[in-house]
């Protein structure tokens, strides 16, 4: 498998693929959230451990419970199984695996780092290429992908285009300042991250609180939805002025069979790993 395409910027505005529009989701998007162990409406662009497509109030106080986490489109497509499909059919599980390897098959994305600071970048989705032509008519028969990284060594928005046939890369595209919405690993480092932290201290009590006694020590113990934070959309302090440039994200945090804890007033900079608050 080798990579022959040509590499290049991706553009910050318009003529975006389907999987590049996602990047833009973060940005402008309205959040609207209650006081602590109200009620929170999460925005439809919110990502995180928990794929359920409905939605409604969050559990108020004395009635833990309910599990209505609202809708969400995470980064992480879940693939159909199956070896492969053909035209514009939904990408399977393995042609999803084949894609990533074909992607990540070069050294210039080994390179590159993940949430953790591990080698490789992070994975956030793959999708399926536009059509060849601005009909949107399929000018051949080869099944076209799009794989999208994140690269926390150079913070930046890695797209490989992959012909799946010939396993090859046809083009990379890389740009800054374009944030799609977290992966679920990007949110439970989020977490993490948060509830270690000296700001994550209301997080932790109202937790203690919910739980009647019980210490918050992991994201394992809440269910999490995550939202990437953009100032280049969003106002906020000087402290959070590298979000955008920097990999942040914003935190939807419900204990588990139990209430919502409002933490939307805090960012999480997962670029240099620390955690800031907007008001």
């Amino acid at each position: 498998m080798t990579d022959q395409g040509e590499s290049r910027s991706l553009p910050q505005k318009g003529g975006l693929g389907r999987g590049i529009k996602r990047a833009l989701w973060g940005g402008g998007t309205a959040v609207v959230a209650t006081a602590v162990m109200i009620g929170i409406t999460l925005p439809r662009d919110a990502s995180g451990d928990d794929h359920s497509t409905t939605g409604g109030p969050a559990a108020a106080p004395g009635a833990p419970g309910q599990q209505d986490a609202g809708s969400g489109d995470v980064t992480e497509n879940e693939a159909p199984e199956g070896a492969h499909q053909s035209g514009r059919g939904p990408l399977t599980k393995a042609e999803v695996d084949r894609a990533k390897s074909i992607a990540l098959g070069r050294d210039a994305l080994r390179s590159a780092q993940d949430v953790d600071g591990g080698r490789g970048p992070e994975y956030l989705d793959t999708d399926l290429a536009e059509p060849a032509d601005a009909t949107g008519a399929r000018t051949d028969r080869a099944r076209r992908v799009e794989v999208l990284f994140y690269d926390y060594g150079h913070d930046r928005l890695v797209k490989k285009t992959v012909d799946l046939a010939s396993g090859t890369v046809e083009r990379t595209d890389t740009a800054t300042g374009l944030q799609p919405p977290p992966s679920a690993d990007e949110t439970r480092e989020a977490a993490s991250l948060l509830i270690g932290d000296a700001l994550g201290t209301g997080l932790r009590a109202d937790f203690t609180a919910a739980t009647k006694g019980g210490d918050l020590t992991s994201p394992d113990q809440l269910r999490l939805r995550g939202i990437s934070f953009n100032t280049a959309e969003q106002s906020a302090p000087a402290g959070l002025a590298k979000c955008g440039r920097h990999r942040c994200v914003r935190l939807f945090t419900q204990v588990k069979d139990g209430p919502w804890i409002d933490t939307t007033n805090l960012v999480v900079d997962l670029s240099d790993r620390t955690v800031g608050r907007i008001h």
